[in-house]
Order: structure tokens, then sequence, then C-alpha cells
């Protein structure tokens, strides 16, 4: 992979910081407390107050078992979750060889998306793809609930997301004003896989609503005939 996870986290810094009052918050008891359990130099940034982003750097569990140094990511995610007292969004946690640097082959880095105070851990995605969005991309951006999701729903959701990533094409040559939600005045300041990032997670939000209003609409559909 070419670009590193909180690369692209730091990214995705620009549109959270220009669309609220947030600014980044050093966290430094935690990274404190991180440093400690893990023998290494940790930092923690809370950004855009729903995303904490950690560094990790010369702790001897970079050169664990990968299943070994997931755990650790995870119970950092945790760690951080219970520290900051607002719900958050996503935690970023990344391991570094030596020194905290942008060497994506001396670095191992942990996405975990934060679902009912719980982060669950994101696939890995192609940091250089290209052409429209890949089925895997949205896949791996895929919003999980813990509510049981009917098949028709979650057809309805896969539907959505493969129609809105065919109809806007290219991140790299599309018009963000012809997608809602889209951050037009910070677009073109992000790379091509910010945009990608983006992208995915945006057309994805936008499938869940459209599908979840559909399903309101038939059960009040289904409840007015059974009165009839």
């Amino acid at each position: 992979m070419g670009r590193s996870r909180t690369f692209v986290l730091s990214v995705l810094t620009i549109i959270l910081v220009s669309s609220c009052d947030y600014w980044p918050e050093d966290l430094e008891p935690l990274a404190n407390s991180i440093s400690q359990a893990v023998s290494g130099d940790a930092t923690a940034w809370r950004v855009g107050g729903d995303v904490v982003v950690i560094d990790v750097a010369n702790s001897p569990l970079y050169r664990g078992k990968s299943a070994d140094l997931e755990a650790v990511a995870t119970g950092i995610a945790e760690q951080a979750v219970a520290f900051v007292a607002e719900p958050l969004e996503s935690v970023s946690v990344t391991f570094h060889e030596g020194v905290i640097s942008e060497n994506s082959e001396k670095m191992r880095g942990f996405i975990f998306l934060i679902r009912d105070n719980q982060p669950v851990l994101q696939p890995l995605l192609d940091f250089d793809a290209t052409g429209p969005l890949t089925p895997a991309e949205i896949e791996a951006l895929f919003i999980h609930t813990d509510e049981p999701m009917s098949p028709e729903r979650e057809k309805c959701v896969l539907e959505e997301l493969e129609d809105r990533a065919r109809a806007a094409g290219d991140p790299e040559s599309l018009d963000p004003a012809t997608v809602e939600f889209l951050p037009i005045e910070t677009w073109h300041q992000l790379d091509p896989f910010g945009r990608r990032l983006i992208l995915a997670q945006v057309i994805s939000t936008k499938a869940f609503m459209v599908c979840s209003e559909s399903g309101e609409r038939r059960s009040l559909q289904d409840a007015t005939s059974g009165n009839d």
C-alpha cells in the first residue's frame, strides 16, 4: 500500500475541521497510558470531534504476530472510546517499526468504526485503486448495525450502493456538486484515495437512508392495507 492509514485520516481532518468548530485536541493522558502499556512512544489526537488518531512508535509489539497486534490495537481502540466522553465515529491505530513516519513498509495500521461504543475493525482497503468504486471498496466501508437486517433491506442497500457507485463514476473526474453530502469546498484538496474513501462513505450512508425510508413506507402501506 502506498499510503498509510494514519495519513488518510489526517487528510480527512481537512473535511472534519473545516465543517465544524472542533480543532485537533492532544489527548496526552491517553497517549501516556498507551505508551506504558505497549512499552513504546504513543501520540493520540482527537480530530473533528469524533475521530481519534493514535500512533505508536518503537514498541516491541510491532514485530509480533498479526493476530496479537490486532488484539492490542483493539484494546487501544476500546481504551480511546472509554477515555473520550462524547461518542466517537472512528479510531485509527498505527504501529511504527521505529519513529513515526509515512513509510508504509514500516508501519502496521488498523481502522475501527465505533458502533454502540464498541470498535469494529475495518477490512484492508486498496490505496492504489483507480476508476469507479469497486464492489470490494464499497463492502469494506459498509456501515453495519446491530439491528437485524431483513433480506429485502439488504438487497435494497446493495442495489443502491451499486447504482450510486456506477452513477458517480471515477472519483477523479467527479463533480462533487452532483453527489449529495460530498464536501464541495474541500473535495479538490483530497488525494485520489481520500476522494474514493469519502465517496464510498457518502454513498453507503445514503443507501442506508434510502432503504430505511423505503422500508418505513412499505410498513405504513401494509398497516394501512390491513385496516381496510
